[in-house]
């Protein structure tokens, strides 16, 4: 009987599409990420289904659009019934196990987890994680615990104990060492999980916190990059005077004010940087071990984030929206003897698509519910058809901006479609938006009210319109052969 492949499926938090080297980011060094993509694919167009963290990892772990799996913003809760991974990989005898952070709510649903190691970043999250006690074991002290992404040189203010709101830890190095980072100490569950988990298959989820701000890293990543190196954003000042009013609050709610300190953003870009290139590094420490055990040949390795993060594009920071900067992300699939080494594709790829991916390399069966495609048929060449756009859904009424604008919650619904060359957004109760990505690459210029534009905007209405009537909730599977109905009354 031939050995079941095992499932290593690993998330970066908030890592853009262009800070890798594979991707053509001209001064993060990543070898090891490189070195995976080139063992498989690289998909060159992948697009999460939400730019927040709790939704987009739902879609992920359901392989259902957020409309259906029903997380439409962190700590909302599945609804009822709703399937995870762990749920389908856990029916036919995998352990299924999670290392880092979920975003879920309630923290102390395993939701199907057998092995779990709960790590979410922030310290008021601790109680739910054995970090703080390796912290411990390890002779921090309790300040240091609570306060990590504090450096020393800085005095806590209060209200913002878990880091500071200005950005200011970007220009010192973590109070905890690199053997001990929340980056380490995730590798080191991961590697614990697999190497007790011995000939049983396994799925892990090794979820990764960084490069997630605080911007905060020990050294040697916080002096890796020089910040006089990094490349500055391209910005346009002016850019809102076409854009949606909402654009305008939620760049004041996500302190895009600090773009007026050069000397800080290029610190931040600095940081950032090494917070990458501190994960590739233990990256290559994971499947080193992968491979020392011999069962690197025997799994699927999967790495992408949950989203990207602006780094100053847009005057802005963290994520949301549909720009570019914040729903591309990287994706690289690796699997010796399935998957050709340096396949680069472009066809699109949705977030949903990784679980059935998953699925089908182990042989699974893929239930009727899953809304994604598994990426085997693209990848050998024997897929019929393949989708020629993708979709994202945000609900933004959890934001201050929501209550500026007056909005009740059924107002704050916005739904994006991309094709090759148009981005389309359209908003419930708010001006929409369109951009030529073939010739306005920054997305600065908005032609949604462009006259000639108008049948363009009705055919990409049309599409959302499409999709979503194609993808309302598939579930449960009922078999309907002996329904009373579709009997025929005058047979024998």
């Amino acid at each position: 009987m031939d050995k079941k492949v095992n499932i290593l499926f690993i998330t970066a938090d908030q890592l853009r599409y262009d800070s890798l080297g594979i991707t053509g980011h001209p001064l993060v060094r990543t070898p090891n990420l490189d070195a995976l993509a080139e063992s498989g694919a690289l998909f060159s167009n992948t697009f999460v289904q939400s730019a927040v963290c709790g939704p987009s990892r739902a879609a992920m772990y359901t392989g259902r659009y957020t409309h259906n799996n029903g997380v439409r913003f962190n700590e909302v809760p599945f609804r009822p019934g709703e399937r995870t991974i762990a749920d389908y990989f856990n029916d036919h005898q995998y352990r299924a196990a999670l290392v880092g952070r979920t975003h879920f709510t309630p923290i102390t649903e395993k939701y199907g987890f057998e092995y779990f190691a709960y790590y979410d970043g922030l310290p008021v999250k601790d109680a739910y994680s054995a970090y703080p006690e390796y912290l411990k074991s390890n002779g921090y002290s309790e300040e240091d615990i609570r306060y990590r992404y504090w450096p020393r040189e800085l005095e806590v203010i209060p209200g913002q104990e878990a880091y500071p709101e200005d950005f200011r830890e970007a220009y010192y190095p973590s109070r905890i060492a690199e053997e001990h980072s929340d980056t380490a100490y995730l590798t080191n569950e991961a590697i614990r999980f697999i190497r007790e988990t011995g000939d049983r298959p396994w799925m892990l989820h090794l979820s990764y916190w960084k490069p997630h701000l605080p911007f905060s890293v020990p050294e040697p990543y916080h002096s890796m990059y020089d910040p006089k190196d990094v490349p500055m954003p391209r910005l346009m000042p002016d850019e809102l005077k076409s854009k949606p009013p909402l654009q305008k609050l939620f760049r004041e709610e996500r302190r895009g004010n600090f773009l007026e300190d050069e000397r800080l953003l290029r610190q931040i870009r600095a940081v950032y940087y090494g917070m990458i290139t501190q994960l590739d590094d233990h990256m290559g420490r994971l499947l080193e071990e992968l491979k020392q055990l011999g069962i690197r040949d025997n799994t699927l390795i999967i790495f992408t984030s949950d989203h990207g993060e602006y780094m100053g594009d847009h005057y802005m920071v963290e994520k949301e929206l549909f720009y570019e900067q914040a729903i591309h992300v990287p994706l690289m699939v690796s699997l010796p003897g399935r998957i050709k080494p340096g396949t680069v594709t472009e066809s699109f790829v949705e977030t949903v698509d990784l679980l059935p991916t998953c699925m089908e390399a182990a042989g699974l069966p893929i239930p009727q519910a899953v809304d994604g495609r598994s990426l085997f048929p693209l990848l050998d060449g024997t897929a019929a058809s393949w989708r020629q756009e993708v979709f994202a859904e945000w609900d933004f009424q959890y934001y201050h901006a929501r209550r500026q604008l007056g909005l009740n919650p059924d107002q704050c619904k916005a739904v994006m479609v991309r094709n090759k060359r148009w981005k389309y957004v359209h908003y419930s109760d708010q001006p929409c938006e369109l951009y030529d990505l073939e010739n306005d690459s920054d997305e600065f210029n908005n032609l949604a009210d462009d006259p000639q534009n108008r049948s363009l905007v009705h055919e990409l209405q049309l599409k959302i319109l499409d999709w979503r009537l194609r993808t309302e909730d598939k579930s449960p599977e009922v078999d309907l052969t002996f329904a009373s109905y579709l009997r025929d009354p005058w047979s024998t």
